[in-house]
């Protein structure tokens, strides 16, 4: 099952939400609300401890009957963790969070590491906004795009081994990665699709606009 997290990150235009409605299962995270709104989307279930979102938004939503899990500000989760955990639960095999990278760095990068936290639970996820497309894999992934489109290749584990690469402008054949040594910088795509296969250890795919 496919389902989408809203959170609140980054949007600006909201353009690369366009494929929303090909999920099965909306959840919002927080203030997640507000994107949703401006979006037009009816989630599933909304969740958080509400301290950033608007009050009438969030009346907006209530009066849809839309089921709502509140949680205590003084918690060890994100908001968006616990919508990751909700996703888990309800079966997902497949989840993108949207606004999942904005200007704070920290949630940011706490928001990678609930890619890690996914891929334990075998459900491929990525973090999507304007200018990032980003997955952690430890298998393979084809991805899709415009030739001349940026792909970074970024370590996640210490060590990456067999790192080969189909349709990336900078080919990989059984490379390598080591943290540390972020080579893998700004390669490109040569072909509407790509295709990046590892052996060992976990890679951060980056599918990135400027």
């Amino acid at each position: 099952m496919k389902v989408a997290i809203l959170v609140n990150g980054s949007y600006d235009d909201y353009k690369f939400c366009d494929d929303i409605d090909k999920n099965d299962y909306i959840i919002c995270a927080d203030n997640g609300l507000s994107h949703a709104k401006k979006l037009g989307v009816v989630p599933n279930i909304i969740l958080g401890d509400f301290d950033s979102v608007n009050p009438e938004i969030l009346k907006y939503f209530e009066n849809q009957n839309i089921p709502i899990i509140r949680f205590i500000a003084e918690k060890d989760e994100t908001d968006t963790e616990l919508a990751l955990h909700h996703a888990f639960g309800v079966g997902a095999t497949d989840i993108t969070i949207y606004g999942g990278v904005g200007t704070r760095f920290d949630h940011s990068l706490a928001n990678v590491h609930l890619l890690y936290q996914a891929l334990q639970n075998g459900v491929t996820a990525r973090l999507k906004n304007k200018h990032n497309i980003i997955t952690l894999i430890d298998k393979r992934i084809e991805i899709s795009g415009k030739e001349k489109d940026l792909v970074s290749l970024i370590p996640f584990t210490p060590q990456v081994t067999g790192v080969t690469t189909t349709n990336l402008a900078y080919k990989l054949n059984m490379g390598q990665f080591s943290q540390g040594n972020p080579y893998g910088i700004s390669n490109y795509m040569t072909s509407h699709t790509a295709c990046i296969e590892i052996e060992q250890g976990l890679l951060l795919v980056i599918q990135a606009k400027d």
